[in-house]
């Protein structure tokens, strides 16, 4: 009797058949955590910026902040700000205040946003219908990813959530 070296081409084929199903199994939950991780960061920031303008509402006297009747979308040009030692004002106060002490530590991607995600500040009292703080007052600030939509693999999911007046983060898709 002969002594066999190697595999023959059906184990191999076997082989190949169990490593690609597994794959073909595992890739969807792979995109799914890598939403999933991707909203957590996120969220992280939107946790930030929801305790920074409420911070900033706290010390405020009069007015509102952001001022206006629809969302302000924050962008990197927040982070612009005079120099260190050129003089906070009252007309720049509230603004120089955030960009100065909250939003210098939000590392945006290139363009206006973190992880892919938009981040809202919503005028106080304000119901709003546009961009993502929905029609609800007490939502401070909000987050969303359009790409992260109804056909991303989570099916919406991880697409949008709004800090509010009490401190929570919400998901409205929850």
């Amino acid at each position: 009797m002969q002594k066999r070296n190697g595999f023959t081409l059906l184990e191999v084929l076997i082989v190949v058949v169990i490593a690609v199903s597994v794959a073909a199994f595992a890739f969807p939950a792979y995109k799914k955590t890598q939403e999933k991780n991707k909203y957590m960061a996120a969220q992280g920031v939107l946790l930030d910026l929801g305790s920074a303008v409420r911070a900033v509402r706290a010390d405020m006297s009069t007015g509102s902040f952001p001022s206006g009747s629809s969302p302000e979308q924050v962008t990197t040009s927040w982070h612009s700000t005079a120099a260190p030692d050129d003089k906070i004002t009252s007309s720049n106060a509230k603004y120089e205040l955030f960009r100065r002490k909250y939003m210098a530590p939000i590392p945006f991607d290139s363009g206006n946003t973190y992880k892919g995600f938009s981040f809202y500040v919503c005028p106080q009292g304000a119901a709003s219908a546009s961009n993502c703080c929905g029609s609800n007052s007490s939502v401070v600030a909000c987050m969303q990813n359009p790409s992260l939509g109804s056909s991303s693999s989570t099916g919406g999911l991880y697409e949008k959530a709004e800090f509010r007046e009490d401190g929570s983060v919400k998901n409205p898709k929850r």
